[in-house]
């Protein structure tokens, strides 16, 4: 997390995916589907006149900006529309990050709340990844992933991540929906590795989270252009 100062107050910004939960991330998701598809200002911008057009696109570039700062900083709507440009565009450089598609790393294990929990080691003889696809939970919850919805990726966590000791195989519906419960609160680097792991290729995942974001930063730049 990184401090700044914005609106006479100091905050916290996320400046990685390390700093970011699940819970937060999924929340900050549906402001993102909340706005206009990709169609669908396409289509409102091939209405307008080209004049109008260009200021409806730098104002809606605007909008979400300001939701964007105002949900990480926890201020409102208004406080960041009365603060300083340099301050706000200083806060979306810092979480430029949530533009980029993240690169995922191999994962074996990963720890939460000093407990250890531990993936499936794909090509063990006795206990392999199969073991868990067979699962009709798991299946059906790797097809919604493909799909881009990550709402079921602490709950496929939770069937998955194993602690030392317990056997893998065996999926208790109570452990599992408690420890899913939690996992919300995993940071999204180990979220965003643990789908990879689950996919094992580069995965849809946040296909539908930064179809939004790479149009609003086309419009930006496009705007930025016509201002030179």
């Amino acid at each position: 997390m990184k401090k700044v100062k914005i609106a006479g107050k100091e905050v916290e910004i996320p400046s990685s995916w390390g700093d970011i939960s699940f819970r937060q991330f999924n929340s900050f998701l549906k402001i993102t589907k909340s706005e206009d598809s990709e169609k669908e200002l396409n289509k409102k911008y091939d209405e307008m006149d080209e004049d109008i057009r260009e200021l409806q696109m730098s104002l809606d570039n605007i909008k979400f900006n300001t939701k964007m700062v105002a949900f990480w900083t926890d201020l409102s709507d208004e406080e960041i529309s009365m603060c300083d440009f340099n301050d706000v565009e200083k806060i979306l450089k810092e979480m430029s990050f949530l533009n980029e598609t993240y690169q995922p790393i191999p994962l074996s294990k990963f720890k939460y709340k000093d407990e250890v929990y531990y993936l499936p080691e794909i090509g063990m003889a006795k206990e392999n990844f199969g073991t868990f696809v067979e699962a009709e939970q798991v299946e059906i919850n790797n097809k919604q992933l493909e799909k881009g919805s990550l709402d079921v990726l602490p709950k496929q966590a939770a069937i998955i991540a194993k602690k030392k000791g317990e056997k893998r195989g065996l999926i208790n519906d109570e452990i599992v929906d408690k420890r899913a419960k939690e996992f919300e609160n995993l940071d999204m680097a180990t979220i965003w590795d643990i789908g990879f792991f689950l996919s094992q290729r580069e995965s849809k995942l946040m296909s539908s989270f930064l179809i939004y974001l790479k149009q609003v930063e086309t419009l930006k730049q496009q705007q930025q252009l016509k201002e030179q």
